[in-house]
């Protein structure tokens, strides 16, 4: 009996030992894990793995290699680099279920939280606590999980001034490929609590980012900082993406903005035709009046939000939106004078600032995202480049995308970029919105009223396959010019990337922990 033909035999084997709610075959449950928001996979998986805990993780993790089949992890599932699609037979483990947060310690400054945790929740957990994580989840917040971004690595709350999620990590639990569960930090050691990343080699590094190619990560523990006693929010507009780009270096450098990013005039009005962060409606107001340092400042925000509306944001053909905190609102107001300075030495034109003022009230939102406000297909490429290498970069990426106008023309395809800083550093990312048909993945994440005009939309296999193209050699550009990647996944190359004695490391790692090549093969470019 090969693999393929025994998984259904382990299907029932692990419902009669881990119970029914543990493991789903049917039809609909295995094709939404056979795509992500770009690649469809060459397989369905023979089954999804839902563990409720960490023994159970194991438990199942054990069997399953042990029958010789492949292991591919799956977050919320907004990734786009075939990242949890294998080529080979293969179960999917969903940590949905193991979504439990263990402890929030305040007097040691740490959260401990299972991986299938949201941010979400994490957020929730933390409400009225005083303190909050330095990285505070990405966008997608209300789907993503905790294990997800750390696999992937990820960033926006937080991120221009306390750096990537894998930033804010103390230690792990980790399942490797036989089963066994390792943990790093210093909670490895014998009598010691979880409160530091080190107390010996920094073996919680080894699991970050790896998009589950080394192990499934089933338990996190995160740093906690005091929440920022005020906060203030200012937008600019921008005539080039050049002035645009150079501001935000520039306030990289002075440390100005907790979340900094830049946006082009056809992605503004496309989130705000989308309802995507920028709806103004009654909710969200008392949200943003509620947010304010006193009720009386909040409600100011809320105001200036509805009158600023959204039409504002396609008068400048570039805008950033920034966020920052402080010590108080006189200093908050201090750093928001130095950010106006910075702004108008490269011709920037203050904007409302309705579009940070609602990410900070209502930081995590239904993701529409996924699909343009007319059903169109979205594809991001990005590459996280240090500063002084921010302005080289994106001109000759955009040169590179330029230079393909008249075929991107032809199919319909509309590149639409964002910039965002991240401590230290420079997020450039190329977006393509194009006509196409729409997978399982985005009905379910965008609901069936809402999809029902695009689902009968016919395939456009040659535009995606010059999204692909473009998608490629924006990638290789980036590469180019020394860029790093988030969700490396199968589809950002990694291993033949590093130098030989790196990657032969890497290798070894990976051939100590999976033996047989069974976790996640293929992401990072290791096995297939």
């Amino acid at each position: 009996m090969n693999v393929a033909e025994s998984a259904p035999q382990l299907a029932d084997a692990l419902r009669d030992r881990l119970g029914n709610e543990a493991i789903a075959s049917d039809g609909p449950t295995r094709q939404l894990a056979a795509h992500d928001v770009f690649h469809t996979g060459e397989r369905w998986p023979d089954f999804v793995f839902r563990p409720d805990s960490v023994a159970q993780l194991a438990d199942g993790v054990a069997h399953i290699t042990g029958a010789g089949l492949a292991l591919a992890p799956r977050g919320g599932g907004m990734s786009y680099t075939a990242g949890y699609l294998p080529a080979r037979p293969f179960v999917t483990v969903d940590l949905c279920r193991l979504n439990r947060v263990l402890e929030v310690n305040t007097a040691d400054l740490y959260i401990t939280v299972q991986a299938g945790c949201t941010w979400a929740q994490v957020r929730e957990a933390l409400a009225g606590s005083g303190f909050t994580t330095p990285f505070g989840g990405p966008l997608s917040g209300l789907r993503a999980t905790v294990g997800g971004a750390l696999s992937q690595n990820s960033m926006f709350f937080g991120a221009g001034q306390h750096g990537t999620a894998a930033e804010s990590v103390l230690g792990l639990q980790v399942v490797v490929a036989s089963g066994e569960v390792l943990t790093t930090g210093s909670a490895a050691l014998a009598g010691a609590s979880a409160f530091a990343r080190w107390g010996g080699p920094d073996l919680t590094g080894l699991f970050l980012g790896d998009t589950g190619a080394l192990g499934i990560k089933a338990v996190a523990t995160l740093r906690l900082v005091a929440s920022p006693a005020a906060q203030g929010c200012a937008s600019y507009g921008f005539v080039s993406m050049a002035d645009m780009v150079a501001t935000q270096i520039e306030l990289m450098r002075n440390g100005l903005g907790s979340e900094c990013f830049g946006i082009d005039a056809y992605k503004a009005t496309n989130s705000a035709q989308t309802g995507n962060k920028l709806a103004a409606g009654v909710k969200t107001l008392g949200e943003i009046a509620r947010s304010g340092p006193s009720l009386l400042s909040g409600l100011k925000a809320a105001a200036s939000v509805a009158l600023a509306g959204t039409d504002y944001l396609a008068v400048h053909p570039y805008s950033i939106h920034l966020a920052l905190d402080g010590d108080s609102p006189v200093h908050v107001d201090e750093r928001l004078a130095r950010v106006a300075a910075i702004a108008q030495q490269h011709r920037g034109t203050a904007q409302p600032a309705s579009v940070p003022q609602i990410l900070r009230a209502q930081p995590f939102q239904p993701l529409r995202s996924v699909l343009a406000h007319n059903g169109n297909r979205w594809l991001p490429v990005h590459g996280i480049v240090p500063l002084s290498r921010a302005l080289e970069t994106v001109q000759a990426v955009e040169a590179l995308i330029h230079s393909h106008a008249g075929a991107m023309q032809a199919h319909g395809i509309v590149y639409s970029p964002l910039t965002a800083n991240i401590d230290r550093a420079f997020l450039f990312e190329p977006c393509f919105y194009w006509p196409d048909e729409i997978y399982p993945l985005h009905v379910e994440v965008l609901g069936q009223a809402l999809t029902a005009p695009w689902r009968n939309r016919p395939a456009a296999p040659a535009a995606r396959a010059l999204v692909q193209r473009l998608w490629r050699e924006v990638a290789d550009c980036m590469d180019d010019h020394g860029a790093v990647h988030f969700q490396i996944g199968r589809a950002y190359r990694h291993l033949p990337r590093l130098a030989t004695p790196t990657g032969s490391l890497l290798q070894a790692l990976k051939n100590q922990l999976d033996p047989r090549g069974l976790m996640n093969p293929g992401s990072l470019g290791l096995g297939d």
